[in-house]
C-alpha cells in the first residue's frame, strides 16, 4: 500500500500526545471482554487494505486504565498512557487522541487519520484468540459468529429431527447488533435441511425452518440461546416482536423462494466440497434432483 509508511508515521505522532495526565478509567469495566491485549490485524485506506504484524499493541486493564504502543520508522517503540470506557457499541479512550473502537465480533475497529486499523485479541504468546470453524458446516467465512450460527443449526438443532446421514443448515443473517456486552444478537432466516447419501445425490428426510434471533457469546463465540419465532397463528406476531425494525427485512428474503434456492444450493455445494463428499445432487422428497455447482479443481 503506497500510502501505508506515511499514514503509520502520523499515527504514532498522534498517539504520543502526552495522555499520561489522564486519571483513572471511568465506569466499571472489570468484567468486560475488552480487558487484555489486542494487536493490529490489518490497516484499510482508501479503498484498499494490508495486513499488518503486530505494529501497533493496545493494552486495556481491568481499572479503565492501558497503553497503546508502536514503533516508529527508526525503530523506537512509543507508548502512551490511556484511560477507557465502554460505549454502547464498543468502547472508547480517553486522551488527545480519543480513540473509538467499534466492536466487530472477534475483533475491533478504530478509525484514525481516514485510516481504519482492525485489532485481533491475543492470548499468552501472543496467538490470535480461537475463532470458531464453520467448514464442517458449510460455512467458509471467517466470521466466527456467523459460523457459530451455522455449527448451532447442524449440530443441535438438528437433534429435533431423526439421525441422518448429513445435517447441512442454511443461514441468512437478516441483522447482527453487537451493543450488548457480553453478547452478539444475530437475527436471521435459519434453515436445517437432513440429508441421507444415495450415490452421487443427497436425499432429503427431513428439515425445517427456525427464523428468529440468536445469542452468541463474545466470550467463546457459542449460542447461548435461540429465540425462535413461534409456530401456526402466532407465527407472523412472533415475527414482529421478535425482529422488531428489522421485520420487513427478513420478510423480504423468507418470501423469497429463489434467493433461498440459491443459498440452499451454494451451501449444500461448499459442504460437499469442505467434507469431501462425491455427492453432485440434493434432492426433496416429490422433485427433480437439483445439481450442485462445480467443484474448484484442485
Amino acid at each position: 500500500m503506497k500510502k501505508k509508511l506515511a499514514i503509520l508515521l502520523s499515527l504514532a505522532m498522534v498517539l504520543t500526545f502526552a495522555l499520561a495526565a489522564c486519571g483513572g478509567g471511568s465506569g466499571d469495566v472489570a468484567d468486560s471482554r475488552y480487558v487484555g491485549t489486542w494487536v493490529t490485524e490489518e490497516l484499510s485506506f482508501a479503498g484498499e487494505s494490508e495486513a499488518l504484524e503486530n505494529d501497533f499493541t493496545l493494552e486495556l486493564k481491568a481499572d479503565g486504565t492501558g497503553t497503546f504502543s508502536g514503533t516508529d520508522e527508526d525503530g523506537n517503540e512509543e507508548v502512551s498512557n490511556l484511560t477507557w470506557s465502554l460505549t454502547g457499541d464498543g468502547f472508547k479512550t480517553a486522551g488527545d487522541a480519543k480513540m473509538t473502537f467499534k466492536d466487530d465480533g472477534d475483533a475491533i475497529v478504530t478509525k484514525i487519520l481516514g485510516a481504519e486499523l482492525r485489532f485481533t485479541k491475543a492470548e499468552e504468546g501472543g496467538a490470535s484468540a480461537a475463532v470458531v470453524d464453520g467448514s464442517p458446516y458449510g460455512y467458509g467465512g471467517d466470521d466466527p459468529v456467523e459460523a457459530a450460527c451455522y455449527k448451532y443449526m447442524a449440530t443441535e438443532v438438528s437433534k429435533n429431527f431423526d439421525a441422518a446421514d448429513e445435517n447441512i443448515p442454511t443461514v441468512h443473517i437478516v441483522h447482527v447488533d453487537f451493543t450488548p456486552e457480553d453478547e452478539v444478537l444475530v437475527y436471521g432466516d435459519f434453515w436445517i435441511e437432513n440429508y441421507n447419501v444415495e450415490g452421487d445425490v443427497l436425499k432429503t428426510v427431513s428439515g425445517g425452518n427456525f427464523p428468529g434471533c440468536m445469542h452468541v457469546s463474545k466470550a467463546d463465540n457459542t449460542v447461548t440461546a435461540f429465540d425462535v419465532v413461534a409456530d401456526g397463528e402466532n407465527w407472523d406476531s412472533s415475527a414482529k416482536e421478535i425482529f422488531g425494525e428489522y421485520y420487513d427485512d427478513f420478510m423480504k428474503f423468507h418470501n423469497d423462494t429463489d434467493a433461498r434456492d440459491e443459498l440452499r444450493k451454494v451451501t449444500v455445494t461448499d459442504y460437499v466440497f469442505y467434507n469431501a463428499l462425491d455427492a453432485k445432487y440434493y434432492q426433496d422428497e416429490g422433485w427433480d434432483p437439483v445439481e450442485l455447482y462445480p467443484q474448484p479443481e484442485e
